[in-house]
């Protein structure tokens, strides 16, 4: 029983660092994509 609740706590881990990550990258994009549409904001 311990066994598998550390398995399982290992899992919850690593799916919550890998959502922390994704949730990094998600932030990154939205900022460039404000930044193009500023620049296209600029241009007009």
């Amino acid at each position: 029983m311990l066994v598998v609740s550390l398995i399982l706590g290992i899992f919850v881990v690593k799916i919550g660092m890998d959502n922390s990550k994704s949730n990094q990258y998600t932030k990154e994009i939205l900022q460039e994509l404000r930044e193009i549409k500023e620049i296209l904001r600029e241009e007009r």
